[in-house]
Formats: C-alpha cells, sequence, structure tokens
C-alpha cells in the first residue's frame, strides 16, 4: 500500500510527499527544541513567552495537518489526486487555514513584545507607542484573515462541500489580499528595531551581530513572498496548493526559530566559557567566582611541586612567584603569592659614618 490513500502505484509515485514529510517533520522537531530551550532559559515568564507557547501548539497542529494532506492528495495536481479522497483532504485544508493565519501572529507579535522588552528601562515613550500600534494592527488584522477564512461560505459548509448551495468569496482575491497584508507586516516588524539597535552603546561588533540576527526575518519575509507566488497556480493554473501549504509550513516554523534565537544567547555564553575553559584549570576566588589561569609549568617543575605539596618545600622559588596551590582550592582561592625582600649596606657609606 502507498502512502496516497486510494491512488494507484503510478499516482503515488508522483506524490511529492517524500518532499513534505521531511520538511514539516524536522522543521517542527527543530521549533519544539528552539523553543523549549528558551522557555528553560528563561528564569521568569513573560506574556511574550506564553504567546510563543501559543505559537508552538499552533505550528505543530499546522504541520500536522499538512502531514495528513498529503495522505489525500496534497503533493499532486488536481487532476491526479483521487476522488475518494477530495472531501477529506477539503475539510482537513479548510482546518489548517486558520491555524495558520491566527498562528503567524503570534511570534509577530512576541517579537514585538521583545522589542519592548529592549525599551522597558529608556524614555522612547513614543517608540513604545509606534510598537504596540503595529502589535495591534497585526495582531487585529490577522484575526480577521482567520475570521475570513472561516467564514469563506455561505453556508460555512459549502467551505469543504462544494455539492451545498451558496456561494464563496473569491479565492484569488481572498488569498491574495491575506498574504500581501502579512508581507505588510513582515516588512514593518522587521525595520522596526533597526533604528533603536543603532543606538545601543555597545561594541560596533556586538550591535553588528544583533542587527544581523533580526534580520534574520528576513527570511521569513522571503517565505511569505514565495508563498503568495503560488496563489496565481491555485486559483487560475492547476490546482495544486503543495507548494503553497509547504511554504506556509517553512514560515511558520523558521518565524518562532528566529524569535526564540534572541533568547538563547545565555545559553551560547555559557558554551563558550566552558570551551574556553578546556584550555586551562579553573580557578575559584573567594567569593566562588570562576576564572581561568594558563599554566606555564614545564611538566618536571609541575611533578615537583606537586610531590613537595604536602611537606616542606624544596622547590627553588623565583622572587614574586605565583604558586597554583591545586590542594588548597577552592576555600583559599588556589594562588598564593610570595615574596623575597633582600637588604643590603653600603660598605663606603658606613666607613664615613653616615
Amino acid at each position: 500500500m502507498g502512502w496516497v490513500y486510494n491512488a494507484t502505484p503510478e499516482v503515488d509515485a508522483a506524490s511529492e510527499y517524500r518532499l513534505i514529510l521531511p520538511v514539516c517533520i524536522i522543521l517542527t522537531v527543530l521549533m519544539v527544541i528552539i523553543v523549549s530551550l528558551r522557555l528553560v532559559i528563561r528564569a521568569t515568564l513573560a506574556p511574550s513567552d506564553y504567546i510563543m507557547v501559543v505559537g508552538l501548539v499552533f505550528s505543530v497542529v499546522y504541520s500536522a495537518l499538512c502531514i495528513a494532506q498529503s495522505r489525500y492528495g496534497l503533493g499532486l495536481p488536481l487532476k491526479l489526486r483521487p476522488e475518494a479522497d477530495l472531501s477529506t483532504y477539503t475539510k482537513l485544508n479548510y482546518a489548517g487555514r486558520p491555524f495558520y493565519q491566527l498562528g503567524i501572529a503570534t511570534f509577530k507579535a512576541s517579537l514585538c513584545l521583545s522589542y519592548l522588552r529592549l525599551l522597558s528601562r529608556t524614555s522612547k515613550t513614543s517608540y513604545r507607542k509606534v510598537i504596540w500600534g503595529v502589535i495591534l494592527l497585526s495582531t487585529l488584522g490577522h484575526i480577521a484573515g482567520t475570521l475570513a477564512l472561516i467564514f469563506n461560505c455561505t453556508p460555512v459548509q459549502r467551505a469543504w462541500n462544494p455539492s451545498i448551495h451558496g456561494t464563496c468569496l473569491p479565492t484569488g482575491t481572498t488569498f491574495y489580499t491575506l498574504a500581501g497584508f502579512t508581507v505588510f507586516c513582515d516588512v514593518i516588524i522587521l525595520v522596526l528595531p533597526i533604528p533603536l539597535l543603532l543606538q545601543l552603546n555597545i561594541k560596533p561588533a556586538q550591535k553588528a551581530g544583533v542587527v544581523c540576527l533580526f534580520m534574520l526575518g528576513l527570511f521569513t519575509t522571503a517565505c511569505s513572498i514565495l508563498r503568495l507566488t503560488q496563489i496565481h497556480r491555485i486559483a487560475w493554473g492547476d490546482g495544486d496548493s503543495t507548494l503553497l501549504v509547504l511554504w506556509g509550513v517553512i514560515e511558520f516554523n523558521v518565524g518562532n526559530i528566529v524569535t526564540c534565537i534572541p533568547y538563547l544567547a545565555p545559553l551560547f555564553k555559557r558554551f563558550v566559557r566552558d570551551f574556553r575553559s578546556t584550555s586551562g584549570r579553573k580557578y575559584y576566588d573567594e567569593s566562588a567566582r570562576g576564572y581561568v589561569l594558563k599554566n606555564n609549568w614545564s611538566k618536571d617543575q609541575r611533578s615537583q611541586l606537586q610531590s613537595n605539596a604536602s611537606g616542606p618545600s624544596q622547590f627553588k622559588q623565583t622572587p614574586s612567584e605565583e604558586l597554583i596551590l591545586s590542594s588548597r582550592e577552592p576555600c583559599h582561592g588556589g594562588i598564593e603569592m610570595t615574596v623575597e625582600y633582600r637588604v643590603s649596606l653600603d660598605s663606603n657609606r658606613e666607613r664615613d659614618g653616615k
């Protein structure tokens, strides 16, 4: 039995489910991992984190519906889809549209709330109002789009059952309007933090890194545009909605990932610190703060120092020398400094009585 229900072996072989499955599964698993790491790292969850959880759930549901659709004809042009699968496929496709439309609003809102977090201790009141305005515009617009997709037909059942008498909104016009609004919001949210980031009082390299990080949002905008290009094929072409749905999955998951990446900075810093610690031994001061020192002693010197650590020292020390006393860390601090003073008397001054 093939992957597509009620399909001949030739039709099953022509299906693009082999592309749909790995894209949906890999991106969804990666997205769940990244969002979960964000929630674990965050000591106290903020509203943006709860919104991100909603986005995660919606993204998982949308990807699951995409995989389910591939068993009923997604991945095939309309003329090759088994007629027995048409009713189930239409219902699954209808169910997935609201999850996508409302779900992408979640990571946009979460990202804007992250911008507000950057401004929490600043006096940029006007800038905060602009961000709140963008949040409201994007969220209300996507909610309106969700309602338009749900109540696209009158009666509603006609959306998945064409045999019912009624009317529906034009497919091409509706999809183009919603996709155009999504791209518009993507662009606004993309450029919104750049003036703020350019004013940050940090090193140029750090500033460039932060700007590039937020510019990763360009990829989600590109996905929205590529998804928009598929609308003509659905409305006036062969009706194959495979790439439309697939680009939606990519946009949804990548959008969630990009939104969470800035919150993973502590994890990256910890990784770099642990990696650096392998270049030398780690010691602690009296406040238990860790630091790393490189050991420049030769092998023979280290062995002689270790053999004499518990008994009287016979190792010849140089003036103002720092010895690493591993047997006494961390309470001692791991470092002891010894200083040798030499006092001499000038013989000429002694004869002169001076």
